[in-house]
């Protein structure tokens, strides 16, 4: 997995990104985690992943932990209302990649 962080670096900081080959490689990451061990994920958020990949997502990742937190999921913006509506069950928080770093802020939907 470690080696797997330049090989997406290359792929967000090319001359044209390309977001499939990031959500393949997410989702190639995803497999490997969730071959260390079963405390990875659980019956929700794999079924969550399933459904995103079902409606065209390329991969995801999950973000946060402890029984709370995000996943983050990867597609062509063609296809993000479509995953939308597949998942509207799940609260939607907009997300764009930031060059600035971490920040804290405060989101109300």
């Amino acid at each position: 997995m470690h080696d797997m962080v330049e090989e997406g670096l290359k792929t967000l900081n090319g001359e044209k990104v390309n977001i499939d080959e990031f959500g393949k490689l997410l989702n190639e990451s995803w497999k490997l985690k969730r071959s260390l061990t079963t405390k990875i994920s659980n019956n929700e958020i794999d079924e969550i992943y399933a459904s995103a990949l079902q409606t065209g997502a390329t991969g995801g990742k999950l973000l946060g932990a402890g029984g709370g937190g995000f996943i983050l999921i990867i597609a062509n913006p063609d296809l993000h209302e479509r995953i939308r509506k597949k998942l509207k069950h799940l609260l939607y928080v907009p997300f764009k990649f930031d060059n600035t770093g971490s920040s804290i802020i405060f989101y109300q939907p």
